[in-house]
């Protein structure tokens, strides 16, 4: 055997052991759903015994009549911070997977567990991706990779102009998916206490429910033009006194997860986690990746067939 078949057939022995680890993507798209659209509002630092009809008169009267899923106690991740949770609400998965335990992301593994909308820029579709936030960290070390558009480190007054010019004016375009995050309620809840029995963390609470209220009213005036927008209003902890560490503790190991669709049928007796928001969103925008939903620890909030 010359020298020539000999490495021929070692390359075919080689090739024939090997085994991509890597599972095959596939990647769906169901033309029922391709035109729909998402806005994601999250919140800060909610403690949710704080939602009331004086604190927050749109949320507690209005929106929470309309056809929701409004649950005020969704449980967060016992690590109660906000990388741990706001990374477990964007990759759909929990802490053990995504590992990150503090608002360091030291050794965390979201290159393994990436935020969902990695796998919707990952389809051949093109879907107009945003993310605007308040606390830098999300964009820097969650999102920003994966979106199409996004501004970090500005106040809450700019993340809603800017949010409202984008879903007035279209600027810098027409979007399809749509994360805000606002930062300054819990920053008070820091410096003053989180409880509905201070008036700065409630006043700052009224602040945001007029911001919701208006970009309600803003998805509502799509909507009637035929858009079809589904609105998710989210937060990744609670707190009490001036902190939100004790993980036993209800007003903080508990918080807001509210979704609101006309026509969708939610699950109004399921009790959500913070991984249940991507395949959520991904279950309604009719978009399907195998390798994230073999991977995610989310459950849908509504029944699939709508």
């Amino acid at each position: 055997m010359n020298h020539y078949r000999k490495v021929v057939i070692f390359l075919i022995l080689l090739i024939s052991c090997y085994k991509d680890p890597r599972p095959i993507e596939i990647l769906e798209i169901d033309n029922d759903k391709i035109e729909r659209k998402a806005l994601i509002i999250g919140v800060d630092g909610v403690r949710s015994e704080a939602i009331s009809s004086s604190s927050t008169p749109f949320i507690y009267n209005t929106l929470s009549k309309k056809n929701v899923y409004f649950n005020l106690s969704s449980i967060v991740e016992e690590h109660t911070l906000s990388g741990p949770n706001w990374s477990s609400l964007l990759t759909g998965v929990h802490l053990n997977k995504h590992n990150v335990t503090d608002n360091s992301f030291n050794n965390h593994n979201l290159h393994q567990h990436p935020p969902f909308f990695k796998y919707i820029e990952d389809l051949t579709i093109q879907k107009n991706t945003v993310s605007i936030v308040n606390w830098q960290p999300i964009n820097d070390n969650i999102i920003s990779t994966h979106v199409d558009y996004s501004i970090s480190n500005i106040n809450d007054s700019n993340v809603f102009n800017t949010a409202k010019e984008l879903l007035i004016n279209l600027n810098p375009f027409n979007p399809d998916l749509v994360f805000i995050h606002f930062d300054e309620l819990d920053a008070v809840g820091h410096q003053y206490g989180f409880s509905s029995l201070n008036i700065e963390y409630i006043n700052q609470l009224n602040i945001l429910d007029s911001y919701i209220e208006e970009l309600y009213k803003l998805i509502e005036e799509k909507r009637s033009f035929g858009e079809d927008w589904i609105i998710f209003i989210v937060s990744d902890h609670g707190g009490d006194g001036t902190s939100h560490y004790d993980n036993n503790n209800p007003h903080i190991n508990k918080t807001l997860f509210i979704s609101e669709h006309p026509s969708i049928t939610f699950k109004n007796n399921y009790i959500n986690n913070m991984t249940d928001l991507p395949i959520s969103i991904m279950t309604f925008l009719g978009l399907y990746n195998n390798n994230f939903y073999s991977n995610t620890d989310g459950n849908v909030i509504f029944f699939e067939e709508d």
